[in-house]
């Protein structure tokens, strides 16, 4: 009797599961996405050349890149192996696989700068946030990049002012043409890039420009400004950077005053 009870719920257990395994639906590879590149690069600040490659986690899968910061297509260039970069680029990334949905798109930004520094002495105003005053001023000409999670980074100068004036004193014969201030996105902990930047020789403005895109939500990221100048050789500029007034209105600290993350000046 014991027995076939023991059979009997045996069978209907069975017949549940069969019952179960003709209804399942599973749902379509397509709906699940790929996971973001991981762009590698031997250095973000080089003088010669960078060695640019990816993180490659799942067989089968195709990366396809830009280097003029134009977005990513199915048209785009496919990374097969890695590649030397000559120039300042702005590298942009994406993953595709034939049965999984494309992965966002990520960005890094290269820069090529002078064998050696033309910087010789950078004094910068106001002083630092004594909670990230990094190397002070003489880290700015060190050529090293600050990490994303700037949080303990030592490379990171972090400001609320109204702005920030770093004069430069330049090395003899300096031919300059370009200033790239290099800075902080990283909105989630209310750092915005600059909105503006002037440079000054003497009384003269020489060079300017202005982000828009401070004002507008998006990744964490580093983020290079830069400025053209008129082409001279000259022994001294000032850099005058302007963060945003206020945060703007879609951000939860909208109306209150921004902080601004630098980590780098560079003369071209």
């Amino acid at each position: 009797m014991i027995k076939r009870t023991f059979y009997s719920i045996f069978a209907m257990l069975m017949l549940c599961q069969a019952c179960i395994s003709q209804n399942t639906e599973f749902a379509s590879t397509e709906m699940f996405q790929l996971s973001d590149p991981r762009i590698q690069v031997s250095s973000i600040f080089f003088d010669s050349y960078t060695t640019l490659n990816f993180g490659l986690d799942m067989p089968n899968s195709t990366i396809k890149y830009t280097l003029d910061g134009s977005a990513v297509n199915l048209n785009s260039q496919v990374f097969t192996e890695p590649l030397k970069i000559t120039e300042s680029a702005v590298i942009k990334a994406k993953m595709f696989h034939p049965d999984y949905k494309e992965s966002d798109e990520v960005q890094l930004e290269v820069v090529k700068i002078s064998t050696n520094s033309a910087i010789k002495q950078i004094d910068v105003t106001p002083a630092p946030s004594e909670k990230y005053s990094g190397m002070g001023s003489a880290g700015l000409r060190d050529l090293k990049k600050g990490s994303v999670q700037f949080g303990g980074d030592k490379q990171w100068l972090g400001y609320q002012t109204e702005k920030i004036s770093a004069s430069l004193l330049l090395k003899k014969n300096s031919t300059v043409h370009k200033i790239v201030v290099s800075a902080l996105t990283n909105q989630s902990n209310w750092i915005f890039a600059p909105g503006k930047v002037e440079v000054f020789n003497g009384d003269s403005l020489i060079g300017e420009t202005t982000y828009p895109k401070s004002k507008k939500e998006t990744l964490n990221k580093a983020t290079f400004l830069n400025v053209p100048v008129k082409k001279g050789i000259y022994d001294t500029l000032n850099v005058v950077i302007y963060p945003l007034e206020e945060i703007p209105e879609w951000h939860q600290g909208k109306g209150t005053t921004p902080w601004v993350f630098i980590d780098e000046i560079i003369i071209q």
